[in-house]
């Protein structure tokens, strides 16, 4: 006679459209489980972390159209910040005065240590091409 603690399993069959046989199936491999074995544990009241998981062709769907939200974010500013010709020459020829600036001070920086502890001050006295540089920008600093 067998041992009345050892009762036989009982089985319960769900029916459950594709669909919904997917999203069991796509849940329990996410967690490394069969579809059988993960309606058991939830029906069971088990906490198994909840996923979302959404259709390869639903999510790419989102993705372009976020894209094409953030080209449109893009191209409604596009031509609102025109410069005008005069003030493109105006920046250019700043440009070419601040580049004459650098240059002269990439110059001097030949005659200073790598360190910065000490500049070669015979070097630079005998530079008369610097020096006159030098006190080109002075002038044009000072006006």
């Amino acid at each position: 006679m067998p041992d009345q603690n050892h009762k036989k399993a009982k089985t319960i069959n769900i029916n459950l459209a594709e669909a919904e046989y997917e999203k069991v199936k796509q849940l329990a491999e996410v967690r490394d489980l069969n579809p059988t074995a993960y309606t058991r544990l939830t029906a069971l009241g088990n906490r198994i972390k909840p996923t979302v998981v959404y259709p390869a062709d639903e999510r790419i769907d989102a993705l372009e159209k976020e894209n094409e939200d953030l080209k449109k974010q893009l191209m409604a500013g596009y031509g609102q910040y025109e410069v005008t010709r005069e003030d493109y020459d105006n920046l250019e020829e700043q440009y070419d005065r601040y580049e004459g600036y650098v240059n002269t001070f990439k110059a001097f920086l030949q005659y200073v240590q790598s360190d910065a502890e000490y500049i070669n001050l015979n070097g630079y006295k005998s530079d008369e091409k610097l020096k006159e540089e030098i006190r080109d920008v002075i002038r044009e600093l000072k006006n």
